[in-house]
């Protein structure tokens, strides 16, 4: 009989079990984080990126994020930020926005202060641990309960109903490997029907921003949405000297008729 490890590492049968396991133990120590006030935030940043971290900083609420970002949140959501300023438009007025994937919620400060209106952020995977046995969950909850309105829904995307007037989606997962790296069964593997749902949980005017990782899955993504009918402005590259990515990423931005 194989044991519990060589099933965990064997391909997609270790995947599903995997996933089997993480949604039983869904059970998670709370999270706890020190508050920082905002310099000590920006004191975690490289001084090459100080300066786009403070103009950003001057032009939007940051209020609650030192209650809620720990380093890594604070440079994501600053990250977020930008891009959403830059290659956005302009947010919409007081109805909630979703975000896609929204893995552990430590970028959602970024999203709510670009809008100024709550956010639902998504995770399929919310049950995977970190080495302090806390979950995705758990530090996504804390970071929406520190954020007016906002929240974090751990489950499927195609459970997801409502209406939002924006929508953002960073990495979907469009081909196997990808998927398959982080863990998660082949079945998930649906990036049509996923975005055909996506698009029309989108409020008459709102706003769909996908980021794609690399060339092939930017490619990939275009026709997607070619096949699904929806018009999408390819932004081409985009960047943010915020970023602490480093392989390069394209954007995709459709508005709903």
């Amino acid at each position: 009989m194989a044991s519990l490890s060589s099933l965990l590492n064997d391909g997609e049968p270790g995947r599903r079990l995997a996933w089997r396991l993480r949604q039983m133990l869904t059970w998670s120590p709370p999270v706890i984080r020190r508050p920082r006030t905002l310099p000590a935030l920006l004191r975690t940043l490289p001084p090459a990126v100080l300066s786009a971290a403070e103009a950003l900083a001057s032009r939007y609420d940051l209020s609650g994020w030192e209650r809620v970002c720990d380093a890594q949140g604070f440079r994501e959501s600053l990250y977020v930020l930008d891009v959403l300023d830059r290659y956005a438009g302009s947010p919409p007025d007081s109805i909630p926005s979703l975000d896609i994937g929204c893995k552990n919620g430590g970028y959602l400060p970024g999203l709510h202060a670009w809008s100024g209106s709550p956010w639902d952020g998504v995770e399929l995977d919310a049950h995977r641990r970190y080495w302090t046995m806390t979950t995705r969950r758990a530090h996504g909850e804390f970071v929406a309960c520190g954020l007016p309105g906002c929240r974090y829904l751990a489950g499927d995307l195609l459970d997801i109903e409502g209406v939002y007037g924006s929508i953002t989606w960073f990495l979907p997962f469009l081909h196997a490997a990808p998927l398959r790296a982080w863990g998660l069964p082949d079945r998930f593997l649906m990036p049509q029907r996923l975005l055909d749902h996506a698009w029309n949980l989108l409020a008459p005017g709102g706003r769909l921003l996908i980021i794609n990782q690399g060339e092939a899955e930017a490619e990939r993504q275009s026709c997607l949405f070619q096949k699904v009918g929806i018009h999408a402005k390819a932004l081409g590259p985009v960047t943010s000297v915020l970023s602490p990515f480093q392989r390069p990423r394209y954007g995709f931005l459709a508005i709903s008729p």
